[in-house]
C-alpha cells in the first residue's frame, strides 16, 4: 500500500509540472481562461486526478488531488510571461487532451508529444515582418487610402515593427514600447501630409497603428468576463485599453511633431 502511495505521488508531482508547463504555454499562446482550464482539466481527468486552478494574468496556481484518495495532492505556482500567439498550439495542445482523454496516454510519451509541439519552429522574422505591413498597407486601401498612403503605410508599418523588436529586446517598459512603436510609424505614414502627397493623409494615419491594436486579448477579455472570470476579464480589458491610450500618445507625438494638429 505505501509502495503504491509513493507510485501516486510521483505521477501526481510529474503530472503537475507537465500541467504547469502546459498553462504557461497555452496562456502565452493566447488561449483565454476558460479554454485553458478545460484542457488541463481534461488532461488530469484522464490520469485519474482533478484540478483546481487559480488564475491570474501573471501567475496560475494548480493543485492536483488524486480522485480516489484526496490525501495524495500536490500544489505548484508559476510565473506567466508575455504574450506570444500561437494558435497552432493551442489547437495541438487540446487536440492532445482530447486523444489523451479518450485512448489514455503513458505520461513519458505525453511529455515526449508536449515538446514535440513547442518545437515546431515558429516563422522567420523578416515573414512576420512583411506580412504585418502587407497586411496594414491593405486596412489602409480598405478604408480608402490612395498609393501614397499605401506606401507610406506600408513603409511605416515595417520600420515600426522592427523598432519594436530592438526596443524588446532592451527589456524597456513595454507601453513605452508602444507609445515609440505608434510614433515611428505614424509619422512615416503622416510625410503623406507633411509632403503634400496624396489627398488621404488622415486614413494613412488612423491604419499606421492597426498592427498595435491587442486584438486577442480585447476578445479573450470578453470572453472571460461572460464565461464568469470576472477579475481576469477585467484585468486584461484594462490592459488593452492602457495599450489603446499608449498608441493614442504616439499618435498625439506626431501630430505634434509634424504641426498636423489641425488634420
Amino acid at each position: 500500500m505505501q509502495e503504491k502511495n509513493e507510485d501516486l505521488h510521483s505521477v501526481c508531482s510529474r503530472l503537475l509540472e507537465l500541467l504547469l508547463d502546459m498553462t504557461v504555454t497555452l496562456v502565452c499562446s493566447g488561449s483565454h481562461t476558460g479554454k485553458t482550464i478545460r484542457i488541463l482539466k481534461r488532461f488530469a481527468k484522464a490520469y485519474g486526478f482533478e484540478l483546481y486552478v487559480m488564475m491570474q494574468t501573471k501567475s496560475v496556481i494548480l493543485t492536483l488531488l488524486y480522485a480516489e484518495d484526496h490525501t495524495i495532492q500536490q500544489t505548484a505556482t508559476r510565473h506567466i510571461p508575455g504574450l506570444a500567439l500561437n494558435f497552432y498550439v493551442q489547437n495541438m495542445l487540446s487536440r492532445l487532451s482530447w486523444t489523451v482523454f479518450d485512448n489514455g496516454m503513458d505520461l513519458a510519451e505525453l511529455d515526449a508529444k508536449y515538446h514535440g509541439i513547442i518545437a515546431v519552429r515558429r516563422y522567420p522574422y523578416f515573414l512576420v515582418l512583411a506580412a504585418a505591413a502587407f497586411a496594414n498597407m491593405a486596412f489602409c486601401r480598405l478604408f480608402g487610402g490612395d498609393v501614397y498612403s499605401m506606401f507610406f503605410v506600408l513603409l511605416g508599418t515595417a520600420a515600426a515593427y522592427y523598432t519594436r523588436t530592438l526596443l524588446q529586446r532592451r527589456e524597456i517598459n513595454h507601453l513605452f514600447v508602444i507609445v515609440i512603436t505608434a510614433f515611428v510609424s505614424s509619422v512615416i505614414a503622416g510625410c503623406t501630409e507633411f509632403f503634400a502627397l496624396g489627398q488621404t493623409a488622415s486614413i494613412a494615419l488612423a491604419t499606421s497603428v492597426l498592427f498595435l491594436i491587442p486584438g486577442v486579448p480585447l476578445i479573450n477579455s470578453l470572453i472571460e468576463i461572460l464565461e464568469g472570470h470576472i477579475l481576469n476579464g477585467i484585468e486584461k480589458l484594462m490592459g488593452c485599453c492602457t495599450v489603446i491610450v499608449c498608441i493614442a500618445l504616439g499618435l498625439l507625438l506626431t501630430l505634434v511633431v509634424l504641426g498636423l494638429e489641425n488634420l
